[in-house]
């Protein structure tokens, strides 16, 4: 498949989630995570059917790359708040504590293992392996908690409680990203920088850009000119970033919390902006898919099966922390942390910017377990808050659901007729949402 049929491809799966927006077609049909489109672009690329040619994925990198900064920038705009409501300062610092500790617990293991079974890896490699598995082990996807919990009309202490964490907790990754990233920047300063300087100047492009776009809204906020604002200061923050070797991702999230904070039409921004998360997200998921390779180093499914194991038990002590630190969700189940395993767009953009990033072994190990994450926690996440909630007393709605459909019949063994079940679209919901 040449480079045109495969812009046509992304252009209807964009069509396609600008569509979902509305709810006007494919309402309720979807993993709550959007994993089938990785699967998709996994089956179509080159390391199954080869119905994507390598050199028409790497004509997309650049277009990949704006997109990934793109989703960044949305994220941030609406970071700390889940609908109108904004999340506790408290909660909010104990969400990216815990999203950042068990990515470190991930990054701690491979370290270590990685002396074992990829003795090849020396060194930066072998670091950048390390944070790269543990920043995509480290997120909870808004999309999928924000799918149950619409879909059951659930509402109450732990539904509050998870959408936060799982709001809050894109921080972690991106953090972690954006460090690993400044381990090898492109550029050169007139002064030698460690790492945690250049992880500061990469946020500090997004804050002073951010600034800058603030600036440039001015008081009368006007949609068509506010459009410009955003898109010409976002290209220069992502362009800026990746030219320099650091993290687009991590600056164009700088840049959307600024703006958030500092300007008066945060509001208008996120009602403006919001829509466009899905018709983004559904290309990236698919060319993600497309560029994983699980051949791309023998030591690739040892260390996958490890950050899966890691990041179970870190998500489970997760759980177990919240219990002791929230009054209210100290009598609800001690598995509270497994809803927390469903991962989804953020974890696959920051694994497809390692893959885009550091091209071979490291990139496509990152990005391969990203994509394994993703597809575990479609299968443990939504069943595993659905149980949670339900013993909390918290669901609203009947159980009459397929995985796939919205329409569904009652649990096996029981005499039911046909249900319709409204459900919200998937496979993510948009942050204007919450």
């Amino acid at each position: 498949m040449n480079a045109v049929w495969l812009l046509m491809g992304l252009l209807v799966l964009s069509y396609l989630g600008s569509s979902l927006v509305g709810g006007r077609v494919l309402r309720g049909i979807g993993l709550p995570s959007g994993a089938e489109y990785v699967v998709l672009g996994f089956v179509v690329g080159p390391s199954a059917l080869g119905l994507l040619e390598p050199s028409s994925l790497a004509a997309f990198e650049p277009v990949a790359g704006v997109a990934l900064g793109w989703l960044a920038l949305v994220v941030g705009l609406d970071f700390g708040f889940v609908g109108n409501r904004r999340v506790r300062p408290s909660r909010m610092a104990l969400a990216v504590l815990m999203s950042i500790a068990t990515g470190c617990g991930v990054a701690a293991a491979v370290w270590f293992v990685a002396a074992r079974v990829a003795p090849s890896l020396e060194g930066i490699d072998r670091v950048l392996l390390a944070a790269g598995v543990g920043a995509v082990s480290a997120e909870t996807t808004r999309h999928a908690v924000l799918w149950v919990t619409q879909r059951y009309s659930a509402s109450g202490t732990i539904s509050d409680l998870i959408a936060d964490i799982a709001d809050c907790d894109d921080l972690g990754p991106l953090l972690m990203m954006g460090c690993a990233f400044a381990l090898v920047p492109q550029a050169t300063a007139p002064w030698p920088l460690p790492f945690w300087g250049w992880a500061i100047v990469t946020a500090l492009i997004g804050v002073v850009l951010g600034l800058i776009a603030v600036v440039l809204l001015g008081t009368d906020f006007r949609l068509i000119q506010s459009w410009g604002v955003l898109l010409g200061t976002s290209l220069l923050t992502i362009g800026t970033s990746a030219r320099v070797g650091l993290s687009p991702l991590l600056a164009a999230f700088a840049m959307g919390v600024t703006i958030a904070a500092v300007s008066r039409h945060r509001e208008e921004i996120v009602a403006m902006v919001a829509p466009t998360e899905r018709p983004v997200i559904l290309p990236a998921l698919l060319l993600a898919g497309a560029y994983a390779n699980p051949n791309a180093a023998p030591f690739l499914p040892w260390i996958v099966a490890l950050a899966l194991v890691v990041r179970f038990a870190g998500k489970l002590a997760t759980g177990l922390v919240f219990r002791v630190a929230s009054p209210g969700a100290r009598e609800t189940s001690p598995w509270l942390g497994l809803g927390l395993l469903s991962s989804g767009a953020m974890a696959m953009s920051v694994g497809l910017a390692f893959a885009l990033r550091f091209p071979g072994p490291v990139g496509h190990t990152v990005l391969f377990t990203a994509a394994a994450a993703a597809v575990f926690g479609e299968f443990v996440g939504p069943q595993a808050l659905r149980a949670t909630l339900r013993k909390a007393g918290e669901l609203a709605a009947p159980e009459r659901e397929s995985l796939f459909f919205g329409r569904g019949l009652a649990r096996a063994g029981r005499d039911a007729t046909p249900v319709e079940v409204d459900t919200p679209p998937s496979p993510a919901a948009g942050r204007g949402e919450g």
